[in-house]
């Protein structure tokens, strides 16, 4: 009898453990798989595009009368803009820490800013003013900035600011038959500017742009040395410009 019983709860044991063991082993209805998180764009790298725009601004010109470099009264204040088209290449590094995005970046490009003013003349004074046509040109610009972005995945707003240069050409001419003379300078300038835009990549490769930028080339004057002797023009050319632009991220 007693064997019998102890048959029976070594039984019931060895079934009871294979039941505890069923319980452990993983049920065949699985829970789907997570979809996988986002990738978000990474702005660290080289790249390399085209722009294209618009820049107007304004040159003020204040002519003096001189002996030598010497002022010796203002003769005349003469406000002028020049609109142009502009469009060139640029290329630039930017490097991503977290959501801020440090960068720097170049630009090259050609310009068809024409412009200037109509003087009378005929002031008195120690040296009479002939009057005259002045005509000022700027057939090419370019800057090196640093910029400072935030970026929300593909889209990057920032700002920058750096250095500017370009070369304006003055000529001042005076057609009438009792003066018909002229003459003029080229100036090579460096400057200032600063901005803000902001990218979009549409792809991971392929990154548009728009631009706008204030830049300011300083004072500088040319005294007369030939036909417009003792008169002394100095100049203060500032320019807007807003572009378009798109690139290669390498």
């Amino acid at each position: 009898m007693r064997t019998h019983l102890r048959r029976a709860l070594a039984t019931l044991m060895i079934l009871g453990s294979g039941a505890v063991s069923a319980a452990d082993l993983p049920s065949s209805k699985l829970l789907p798989m997570a979809p996988p998180l986002p990738s978000f764009f990474d702005w660290t790298g080289f790249y390399a595009g085209l722009q294209i725009g618009h820049s107007w601004g304004q040159d003020r010109t204040q002519q003096f009368v001189t002996a030598g470099r010497v002022p010796l009264r203002a003769d005349s204040i003469h406000d002028h803009s020049a609109d142009s088209l502009v469009g060139g290449g640029h290329l630039g590094f930017n490097y991503q820490m977290g959501a801020l995005v440090l960068g720097v970046e170049g630009d090259l490009e050609a310009s068809n800013a024409s412009g200037g003013f109509d003087d009378p003349g005929g002031r008195p004074g120690p040296v009479v003013d002939p009057g005259g046509i002045v005509r000022v040109k700027q057939d090419w610009q370019g800057s090196v900035r640093a910029r400072l972005g935030y970026a929300f995945d593909r889209l990057m707003v920032y700002g920058s600011g750096g250095v500017s240069f370009s070369r304006f050409e003055y000529s001042y001419f005076n057609p009438l038959p009792a003066v018909n003379a002229g003459e003029g300078g080229k100036f090579s300038r460096t400057g200032w500017t600063v901005g803000a835009g902001a990218n979009y990549a549409m792809s991971d490769t392929i990154i548009l742009g728009l631009d706008y930028r204030y830049t300011d080339y300083g004072r500088f004057d040319y005294t007369a040395r030939g036909a417009f002797l003792g008169l002394t023009a100095e100049h203060n050319p500032r320019t807007h410009a807003l572009r378009a632009s798109v690139a290669y991220k390498f």
